[in-house]
Protein backbone atom coordinates (compact mmCIF):
# COMPACT_ATOMS: atom_id res chain seq x y z
CA UNK A 1 0.00 0.00 0.00
CA UNK A 2 1.48 3.35 -0.99
CA UNK A 3 0.94 6.86 0.32
CA UNK A 4 -1.96 8.77 -1.23
CA UNK A 5 -0.56 12.24 -0.39
CA UNK A 6 2.85 13.80 -1.10
CA UNK A 7 5.33 15.85 0.94
CA UNK A 8 4.48 19.55 0.76
CA UNK A 9 0.82 18.96 -0.04
CA UNK A 10 -1.75 21.02 1.88
CA UNK A 11 -4.56 18.94 3.36
CA UNK A 12 -7.44 19.26 5.80
CA UNK A 13 -6.93 17.50 9.12
CA UNK A 14 -10.02 16.15 10.89
CA UNK A 15 -10.39 16.84 14.58
CA UNK A 16 -9.32 14.01 16.84
CA UNK A 17 -11.67 11.86 18.85
CA UNK A 18 -12.32 12.79 22.46
CA UNK A 19 -9.43 13.27 24.88
CA UNK A 20 -7.09 14.88 22.36
CA UNK A 21 -6.04 18.46 21.73
CA UNK A 22 -5.49 17.95 17.99
CA UNK A 23 -7.18 20.81 16.11
CA UNK A 24 -9.01 20.43 12.82
CA UNK A 25 -7.95 22.56 9.86
CA UNK A 26 -5.33 22.98 7.17
CA UNK A 27 -1.99 21.22 7.53
CA UNK A 28 1.07 20.47 5.41
CA UNK A 29 2.57 17.01 4.87
CA UNK A 30 6.11 17.11 6.27
CA UNK A 31 6.98 13.46 5.58
CA UNK A 32 5.47 10.11 4.62
CA UNK A 33 6.37 7.58 7.27
CA UNK A 34 7.50 4.08 6.26
CA UNK A 35 5.20 1.19 7.04
CA UNK A 36 4.71 -2.49 6.32
CA UNK A 37 1.61 -3.31 8.34
CA UNK A 38 -1.20 -1.15 9.67
CA UNK A 39 -2.42 2.30 8.71
CA UNK A 40 -0.50 4.63 6.41
CA UNK A 41 1.03 7.40 8.55
CA UNK A 42 2.14 10.96 7.84
CA UNK A 43 3.99 13.63 9.81
CA UNK A 44 2.03 16.88 9.40
CA UNK A 45 2.23 20.44 10.67
CA UNK A 46 -0.89 22.53 11.19
CA UNK A 47 -0.76 26.19 10.26
CA UNK A 48 -1.82 27.32 13.72
CA UNK A 49 0.75 25.26 15.65
CA UNK A 50 4.51 25.05 16.01
CA UNK A 51 4.68 21.30 16.65
CA UNK A 52 4.32 18.40 14.20
CA UNK A 53 1.96 15.46 14.59
CA UNK A 54 1.80 11.90 13.29
CA UNK A 55 -1.64 11.13 11.84
CA UNK A 56 -3.29 8.33 9.89
CA UNK A 57 -4.20 8.78 6.24
CA UNK A 58 -7.90 8.41 7.14
CA UNK A 59 -7.72 11.62 9.20
CA UNK A 60 -6.64 13.65 6.16
CA UNK A 61 -8.54 14.90 3.13
CA UNK A 62 -7.66 17.12 0.15
CA UNK A 63 -7.87 20.82 1.00
CA UNK A 64 -10.15 23.13 -1.02
CA UNK A 65 -7.63 25.95 -0.55
CA UNK A 66 -4.83 24.06 -2.30
CA UNK A 67 -7.08 22.81 -5.09
CA UNK A 68 -7.93 26.28 -6.40
CA UNK A 69 -4.24 27.28 -6.57
CA UNK A 70 -3.35 24.23 -8.68
CA UNK A 71 -5.36 25.18 -11.77
CA UNK A 72 -3.08 24.35 -14.69
CA UNK A 73 -1.48 27.31 -16.40
CA UNK A 74 -2.80 29.82 -13.89
CA UNK A 75 -0.84 31.70 -11.29
CA UNK A 76 -2.28 32.76 -7.94
CA UNK A 77 -2.43 36.34 -9.26
CA UNK A 78 -4.44 35.40 -12.34
CA UNK A 79 -6.88 33.38 -10.22
CA UNK A 80 -7.49 36.43 -8.01
CA UNK A 81 -8.00 38.72 -11.02
CA UNK A 82 -10.37 36.28 -12.74
CA UNK A 83 -12.59 35.98 -9.65
CA UNK A 84 -13.31 39.73 -9.54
Amino acid sequence: MSHLYKVGQMLDLRSAPRHSNRPAGPCEVISCLPHEIGPVLYRVKSRGETNERVVEEGDLSPSDASRSARIEGASVFSIAVNKR
